[in-house]
Formats: C-alpha cells, sequence, structure tokens
C-alpha cells in the first residue's frame, strides 16, 4: 500500500489549490485525477473572471496551476499528480483504492468536482458521440460546416455557441426561458456573431439515423412544435457534483452537496471537501478558495495529531509552531 500524508481526489482549481497549501507546509501530497486535468476549468472556452489572469483560454490558466503543483522547487511545489480514478473510499482507515493501487493518507480532500447535466430526451443518449456532446470546446473539429444547436442559457451555453459558430455554418441557441443568464458582455458577442436564440424553446427529442438529423423543439408560451433539421447538439443545462465516493461511505450531504464546515471539514474525520461538490458559487475563482481552505485545515489538522501523540516538528505549520498547536489542545 502507498502512504502519503494527504491525498486529494480531483485535480480541478479546487483540488490544485489544496495541493499548494498542504505541499508547501511539508506534507507529502498526492493528487488523483480520473480524467483530464484542470476539470471543468480545462474545458472552458474563455475565462474572463480570475484575478490576475487576462481574458484566455481556461486550459491555459489550469495548465500553469498543475504546472505550480507539481514543478520541484524552487519552481513549483513538488506534490506528486498521477492519472488513477479513484474506486472507493474507507473513511475509517483513510484509505483510497483506485483502478491501480490503494493509498494510505492521514488526511483525505475530496475535490471530485461536477460533470455536465444531462438533458434526459429521447436520442439523447443514443447519439453521444455521433452528434449530442456536452463540451464543445472537446468537439470543436465536429463542427466544420455543420448546423448546430446549442441547449441552455448561462455563460458556459453562450461561450459553446461562440465555439461552434467559429465553425460552423449556422448556430441556434435555444433556452427554456424568456431572456439568457449570461453575462451581458457574452449576449452582446452572440448577437455580434449572428448566433440566432430562440427563447422559451424547450428540445423535446433529438432524431436521425446513425447520426443526429433533426431536434423536436416546443415554444413553451405558444405550444408550437416544430421539427429542426440540425447536426449536431451541443448540451450545456448545468452540472451535478460528483458525491458517489462520499455518500458511499455516509458522509453527511446538504442536498446534492456535501455539507462542511468553515474548515472545509466533513462529518467524517480526517476527510475533507471542497469546490462543486460543496454549497455555493460555481466559479473558478470560488473553487480556488475553498481549495486553499481545505488545504490549510487538512496541514493544520495533521499538525494537531502529531503533537496529540508527543511529537514534535521543526519549523512551522500554517504558521503555527509546535508549541502553539499544543496551546490550542488546552
Amino acid at each position: 500500500m502507498v502512504e502519503r500524508d494527504v491525498i486529494i481526489v480531483g485535480a480541478g482549481p479546487a483540488g490544485l489549490s489544496a495541493g499548494i497549501f498542504t505541499q508547501i507546509d511539508g506534507w507529502s501530497t498526492l493528487v488523483l485525477e480520473a480524467n483530464w486535468v484542470g476539470g471543468q476549468g480545462a474545458i472552458a472556452y474563455s475565462v474572463s473572471n480570475y484575478p490576475g489572469f487576462s481574458p484566455a483560454d481556461g486550459e491555459m490558466l489550469m495548465s500553469y496551476m498543475a504546472k505550480q503543483v507539481t514543478s520541484p522547487p524552487p519552481n513549483g511545489m513538488g506534490a506528486e499528480l498521477r492519472q488513477e480514478k479513484a474506486l472507493s473510499l474507507d473513511s475509517k482507515n483513510l484509505v483510497v483504492t483506485t483502478e491501480e493501487n490503494q493509498y494510505q493518507a492521514k488526511a483525505i480532500i475530496l475535490a471530485t468536482g461536477s460533470t455536465m447535466q444531462k438533458l434526459g430526451v429521447p436520442g439523447e443518449e443514443k447519439f453521444v458521440g455521433n452528434g449530442v456532446s456536452y463540451y464543445a470546446k472537446r468537439d470543436y473539429n465536429q463542427f466544420s460546416g455543420k448546423k448546430v444547436l446549442v441547449v441552455g442559457g448561462g455563460n458556459s451555453t453562450a461561450k459553446s455557441a461562440l465555439v461552434a459558430k467559429s465553425a460552423a455554418n449556422e448556430v441556434i441557441l435555444v433556452h427554456r426561458r424568456g431572456s439568457l443568464r449570461a453575462y451581458p458582455t457574452m449576449i452582446k458577442r452572440l448577437q455580434n456573431e449572428s448566433v440566432k436564440i430562440w427563447y422559451n424553446t424547450e428540445v423535446k427529442e433529438i432524431k436521425g439515423g446513425d447520426n443526429v438529423e433533426a431536434a423536436v423543439v416546443t415554444n413553451n408560451k405558444t405550444g408550437e412544435q416544430k421539427e429542426v433539421a440540425i447536426d449536431w447538439v451541443i448540451i450545456c443545462v448545468g452540472t451535478e457534483p460528483n458525491t458517489k465516493l462520499a455518500q458511499e461511505v455516509g458522509i453527511e450531504m446538504e442536498g446534492k452537496f456535501m455539507k462542511v464546515d468553515s474548515q472545509m471539514r466533513t462529518n467524517k474525520e480526517g476527510i475533507f471537501a471542497c469546490g462543486e461538490i460543496t454549497p455555493g458559487h460555481r466559479h473558478l475563482i470560488t473553487s480556488a478558495s475553498e481549495g486553499a481552505s481545505a488545504g490549510m485545515a487538512a496541514s493544520e489538522y495533521l499538525a494537531l495529531e502529531m503533537v496529540k501523540k508527543g511529537e514534535i516538528f521543526e519549523g512551522a505549520r500554517n504558521g503555527k509552531y509546535a508549541d502553539e498547536f499544543l496551546a490550542m489542545l488546552g
């Protein structure tokens, strides 16, 4: 069994930020990622609301974060990153089992992020990869010369429509409400790029043979239903938190999210959570902030556990000396 002080499950902005704060305090840190490093942030078409980062591709920002976490000092923190999927969690013994290994930790930080929500209409599952997708940036090469339908109303939807428009012949954005949630600047860009917007419109079915050929849409105000010839459907109707590991071991939930206190602690000792699996705003900056808080809290937890056992460390952990941690114990 591989031993590390801290195991972080998830290498999005929350997990990577947590890794900075645990590794810098001297705790051996391993970050596990099942899919692509950077999570939802890495597939963002453009990030324009992250301080100190000029509007640019989200993958660039996340690659900077990953390099900072994994590069050896003095250029980075020197934490370890492995592309392995966590299959199960032993909350009592703090063991994470992946497809390849078992890892023994002294503290675990869950930062498993979210996945795109399904629309749940006939034809959706059938055509995934053959005309239905959830990440416009990853399927950009498929849009050339096509007619693309984008579903949703937020900033991710608007950005997806803009990605598609840069390659497709025609892009239609449909939203079930009478206005978009996207920033006014994003809506203006849609208009400038001649993206058609159909308000109060819902997709009822996706049709075709081997590939998508049409979508059935309904105006929820007038009741009018029509079949629209289409080549590709991009679904951007929100995200769902990945909390399966947490729920399997009885971590307390708050609705769909993991319940944490102000220190990002769960109800299981030694297990912390941060990012899009916890309640709060869904932005890169807030996920990174929560990750930093979780990393600092985990560091303090480990330091307290050491002094409880009579072990004294040199220097400081999260800005506190060993005698200060002793004083915290009373």
